[in-house]
């Protein structure tokens, strides 16, 4: 009986080790603790978890790329996509995005089918950021109180007269709880944005430090000056070190992708690199665009040499004037017409431009 309990006791430290936990956010996921950016979870995505140490958790992210999106040495892969790949749950370009990995990030490979690589890569997230299981520690105390007989047959000795009382306190009780997640989420309006690795603040562009950020800390950008951002926490960073918090944008989506089923992709947000060609004002031949709306035409995403039609809101008119033609941006625009009339050209609604 005693062997028994240390088995069990050993199979629960196990399952508490390494459980499954969800993705509350978009998730940062780094190399170590205030390490290298790897990837970004999307919310809802299930990741295993590990070790603790600080306010950090050891995690294992697994899911499939397409061959397109790497370069492959025996089991050695390298993510080569300038905007991140997609990495997800199943070997179909339909399945779900679990993760954008940056490029350049190295995963291990487990298995090869057709077009797809199953890989996984070991790293870490802030705890904050996930929702782990209680389920699998409380589900075994339970288990040892019923093991008695006799306790049971006590209780339901009762039930008869005491069931009519306690019927309707349960009918009530659900109603309040499934209202708590969609808050969480609802929080991370558009627009928001995390700190790509510990930042520090600024008084001014390239001015005096004024305090510092957590990694990973959310912040909203509400003015923006040569490369630079001031956010809600009253200073001033470097744009480049913010990613954008939005579960909803995807990496991997070529305009080839949107021209072929534009009302699934309407809507969407993309994360892409692009070259600038000029800003343009639009004339009543561009369908989809407002009479002289300004727009970024440019040219992409990555290698591909598809022509975009980027609306620019009066905000970002400036900072895409001041770019140099044929200069790679990396832009988050939210797709408006996969197809428009009658070229055929993608229209995207940019929410930010970043240069490279």
């Amino acid at each position: 009986m005693r062997c028994n309990s240390l088995v069990l006791l050993c199979a629960l430290l196990t399952s508490a080790v390494h459980a499954q936990a969800t993705a509350t956010t978009a998730t940062v996921v780094r190399s170590a603790p205030d390490g290298k950016l790897v990837a970004t979870m999307h919310a809802g995505a299930s990741l295993k978890t590990g070790a603790t140490k600080s306010a950090w958790t050891a995690v294992t992210i697994e899911g499939f790329l397409h061959k397109s999106v790497v370069s492959a040495k025996k089991n050695a892969i390298t993510i080569d996509a300038p905007s991140g790949a997609a990495l997800r749950a199943s070997a179909e370009s339909s399945a779900p995005v679990v993760a954008v990995i940056e490029n350049g990030v190295s995963v291990d490979r487990v298995s090869a089918s057709g077009e797809w690589y199953r890989v996984k890569r070991d790293a870490w997230v802030q705890t904050r950021e996930l929702k782990l299981p209680k389920v699998t520690v409380a589900a075994s105390a339970p288990a040892r109180k019923t093991a008695a007989p006799s306790a049971p047959q006590k209780v339901a000795a009762l039930p008869p007269r005491t069931a009519p009382a306690a019927a309707p306190a349960p009918a009530a009780a659900p109603t309040p709880a499934p209202p708590a997640a969609p808050q969480r989420t609802d929080a991370l309006a558009l627009g928001d944005f995390a700190a790509s690795h510990p930042i520090v603040l600024r008084d001014a562009p390239d001015g005096k430090t004024a305090g510092s950020a957590d990694s990973a800390a959310r912040v909203r950008i509400v003015a923006r000056d040569h490369g630079w951002a001031r956010v809600e926490l009253q200073g001033w960073v470097r744009e480049s070190e913010l990613v954008p918090v939005d579960s909803s944008s995807v990496s991997a989506v070529s305009a080839a992708d949107l021209r072929s089923d534009p009302d699934h992709y309407k809507g969407s947000t993309v994360r892409w690199v692009v070259q600038t060609i000029a800003v343009q004002q639009a004339d009543p031949l561009r369908k989809g665009l407002s009479p002289e709306e300004p727009y970024l035409l440019a040219r992409g995403p990555g290698s591909e040499s598809s022509l975009l039609y980027l609306a620019l809101p009066a905000a970002l008119v400036a900072n895409a004037k001041a770019l140099q033609p044929l200069s790679n941006i990396l832009v988050l625009a939210r797709v408006r017409a996969g197809r428009s009339e009658p070229s055929g050209v993608p229209i995207l609604d940019v929410l930010r431009i970043v240069p490279r």
